[in-house]
C-alpha cells in the first residue's frame, strides 16, 4: 500500500475554506463517477484521416455480391432519411447496472496540488447495483438538435430532477438513434468494407447479417461491428459493436492483462420500434467479462438500457426519390 507523502490539512471548521484533502475528495468523486468507456455511435468520418474509396463487398459468389451491393444501396437511401428526419418525441429510458469491483486494487491517484499530495481512491462498495428511470426528450429540426433527461427514479425511489445527467458509472452510449449512419450512410460506406455473414429472421423481417470493417488506413475512434439490415429497405434492426471500436478499450485490455484473463465485451443495440419508416432503439446492452485460462468467468460490469413508452409528435423526412 502506498503511504501519503504529506498529511493533508482538513478545513479548520465547517463552512471554512476547504483544505487540499476536501478538494482531493471532490476530484476523486468526479473520477469515480466518470464512465469507463464511451461508445461514439456517429461522428463525422471525414476527420478520421483518409479519403473515401469504394467499399469492398464480399459475399458467396457473384450473385451474392450483387445482392449485398443492392442491400447496401438501400441502406444509403435509408440513412439519407435518417440524416434528414425532423424529430420530436419522448420516451422512458430505464437503465440498470451491476458493478463488481472486488478484484480492483486501490489505484494511486496523483492530485496536482502545490503540496504534492498522493492519495488513493477508497471504494466504499465493492459490489453495486443501480437503477435509473429517465424521461428522455429529443427534438431535431435541420442542423439543430436537443436532448434532455429528467430523472424520475433512482434505485426505486422517486426523484424529481430536471435536466439530469446520465449517472451510469461504467458505460455511456451516445447518439444511439443515429448509430447506423457511421456504418452504412453514403459517407460511411466510403470508409468501410462489407462482408456477407448470413441471413436471419428478426420479428418476421428478413435481415442480412453484414460485417462492417473500417479500411486499414482509417484512423481515429468510431463505432463499427456487425449489422442486421432489413433486406427490403435497408433499415438497420440490430448492431453488435466491436469492442476495439470503443473509446477506452486499451484501458480494459490492460485490466485483462493484470487479471491474467482474456477480455470479452458485448455491446449490442437493437432498433425494435418503427415510426414512419425510421427505426428507434428499444434496447442497448453491454457486458464486461474477464475469462481465466481454466474457463472461469468474472463479470465486472453489466449495463442494460430499455427504451419504452414512446410518444411521437414529429417524425418527418423530406427526402424524395
Amino acid at each position: 500500500m502506498i503511504k501519503p507523502q504529506a498529511q493533508p490539512r482538513e478545513a479548520k471548521k465547517r463552512g471554512g475554506k476547504a483544505g487540499p484533502v476536501n478538494t482531493a475528495r471532490r476530484h476523486l468523486d468526479r473520477c469515480a463517477r466518470a464512465p469507463l468507456f464511451v461508445l461514439l455511435l456517429f461522428q463525422g468520418l471525414t476527420c478520421l484521416g483518409q479519403e473515401k474509396t469504394n467499399p469492398a463487398v464480399t459475399a458467396p459468389g457473384e450473385t451474392g455480391e450483387v445482392r449485398l451491393s443492392a442491400i447496401l444501396n438501400r441502406s444509403i437511401r435509408y440513412c439519407r432519411r435518417l440524416e434528414n428526419v425532423a424529430l420530436d418525441f419522448v420516451c422512458l429510458e430505464e437503465i440498470s447496472e451491476k458493478i463488481d469491483l472486488s478484484r480492483d486494487k486501490e489505484d494511486e491517484i496523483y492530485v496536482p496540488f502545490n503540496s504534492g499530495i498522493r492519495t488513493q481512491i477508497k471504494i466504499a462498495k465493492r459490489k453495486q447495483e443501480n437503477t435509473y428511470l429517465y424521461d428522455f426528450q429529443f427534438t431535431r429540426r435541420g442542423e439543430l438538435k436537443r436532448e434532455n433527461r429528467n430523472l424520475l427514479e433512482k434505485n426505486g425511489n422517486p426523484v424529481k430532477q430536471k435536466d439530469a445527467q446520465l449517472e451510469t458509472s461504467v458505460v455511456q452510449v451516445r447518439n444511439v438513434l443515429f448509430g447506423p449512419l457511421g456504418l452504412l450512410s453514403e459517407n460511411g460506406q466510403g470508409y468501410h468494407d462489407y462482408q456477407w455473414v448470413a441471413e436471419e429472421d428478426i420479428q418476421g423481417d428478413k435481415a442480412a447479417v453484414i460485417d462492417v470493417t473500417p479500411k486499414k488506413t482509417l484512423t481515429g475512434t468510431h463505432g463499427y461491428g456487425r449489422a442486421w439490415v432489413r433486406e427490403n429497405d435497408g433499415a438497420v434492426l440490430k448492431i453488435e459493436w466491436k469492442p476495439e471500436s470503443i473509446s477506452g478499450y486499451e484501458e480494459l485490455a490492460g485490466r485483462a492483462k493484470k487479471y491474467g484473463s482474456e477480455l470479452s465485451i458485448a455491446l449490442v443495440t437493437e432498433y425494435g420500434f418503427e415510426k414512419n419508416g425510421i427505426r428507434f432503439p428499444n434496447r442497448d446492452y453491454s457486458e464486461e467479462v474477464y475469462i481465466k485460462p481454466d474457463g472461469r468467468k468474472f463479470v465486472r460490469s453489466r449495463t442494460s438500457v430499455i427504451y419504452r413508452d414512446y410518444k411521437f409528435f414529429t417524425v418527418e423526412t423530406d427526402i424524395k426519390y
